[in-house]
């Protein structure tokens, strides 16, 4: 594809407007004079190419549909149809019984009242979901006029692998059943297959609402350090974790991988498993594992905080400090939408990365 110069004042213009969907509310955002769209733009920096710009979470269109039990269990729908905070919660997929805490804006399993006692009895007491009860015509036929086809559409898949285990055993019997030798093989098995439904489960999303991009949830680590040992996550988790990869990459879609902790030791394990991207929780030294793993996967990474106060030579500083810095790499895109939506100033920092970046790298 052919280098565009930046032609600022083209650039700046404001085409049109798109609904941007978020589980709190609906908003109208710009639609930039782009010289791509930002969904192209996103899948060259996946595709190992280097993009127009450098890219940021405002480029994700995310639908999480109500349709599908875990979404509200896990408090996160988004999607056209509102969902009531007073109706988060409750049951997921496999029955699992999960309580909404408003304080927090999300979800935990009721505590004290696991599924399985024993991960030797699963096959008995877990009951499948089976993907055609859900609505997905009807889902599909409503939200299809919502969605942003200009930027990659990305679904939330909830429970990934040790979250759904944990949300059956309990956290303590969840790692247990990691290490015990003689419970292993329980865990094998059903990790493969959750992979089976998982397949069954991207390839609906792809279907019906054009997702290209599957948001994996699985945590592995506390604050300090990852729950397990780097050789237990490559014998217990990631052979279903590259079945996951596997599972979006035959579809042409990308595995962004959600995965909160202090996990620097175990991006081995994603990058042996073929996930796309990842975003470091900050008490990871992202610069560290961009150094030595940024050649083998995308990071996203989060802008030091601005001053809603902020002047115009400070914002400029701030973007021009953080392109300055990352756009070596060619694949990291700023994780600030967050912060944008709540700050004018981050949210203009945001934009005026969007044109040094245009600059800078089409010089790479």
């Amino acid at each position: 594809m052919n280098r565009i110069p930046l032609d600022r004042k083209k650039e700046s213009q404001v085409i049109g407007s798109a609904k941007l969907y978020t589980k709190a509310y609906v908003t109208d955002v710009p639609v930039y004079n782009t010289p791509i769209t930002p969904r192209e733009n996103f899948r060259m920096m996946l595709d190992g190419k280097v993009p127009f710009w450098m890219p940021s979470d405002q480029d994700i269109f995310t639908i999480n549909p109500i349709i599908l039990p875990d979404n509200v269990s896990r408090a996160f729908v988004i999607d056209i149809e509102p969902l009531a905070e007073e109706k988060n919660g409750g049951k997921d997929m496999f029955g699992v019984d999960w309580e909404y805490v408003p304080s927090v804006g999300g979800s935990m399993v009721k505590p004290g009242r696991p599924m399985l006692s024993d991960i030797a009895d699963w096959e008995k007491i877990v009951k499948f979901p089976n993907l055609d009860d859900y609505d997905w015509e009807g889902s599909a036929k409503k939200n299809s006029p919502y969605i942003d086809r200009n930027k990659i559409v990305m679904s939330w898949v909830f429970n990934g692998l040790f979250e759904r285990l944990i949300s059956f055993l309990d956290f303590e019997a969840a790692a247990m059943a990691l290490l015990d030798e003689e419970q292993q093989e329980y865990v094998h098995a059903l990790l493969s297959k959750l992979c089976d439904l998982y397949d069954d489960l991207f390839g609906r999303l792809q279907k019906h609402y054009g997702v290209e991009m599957i948001y994996f949830h699985d945590d592995w680590g506390s604050q300090r350090a990852p729950f397990f040992s780097l050789a237990t996550c490559r014998e217990m988790l990631v052979p279903y974790l590259r079945r996951v990869a596997d599972s979006c990459h035959k579809r042409g879609m990308y595995l962004f991988f959600h995965c909160c902790g202090q996990n620097e030791l175990l991006v081995p394990a994603m990058i042996e498993a073929g996930v796309d991207i990842w975003v470091p929780q900050t008490m990871n030294d992202v610069d560290m594992l961009l150094e030595k793993y940024g050649d083998k996967m995308s990071f996203g990474k989060t802008p030091d905080p601005l001053a809603m106060d902020a002047s115009d030579e400070e914002i400029f500083k701030a973007a021009k400090s953080f392109v300055d810095k990352y756009k070596k790499y060619k694949n990291v895109y700023c994780f600030g939408g967050m912060q944008a939506r709540g700050n004018p100033a981050f949210a203009k920092a945001i934009r005026e990365m969007y044109f040094i970046s245009r600059e800078e790298y089409n010089k790479l």
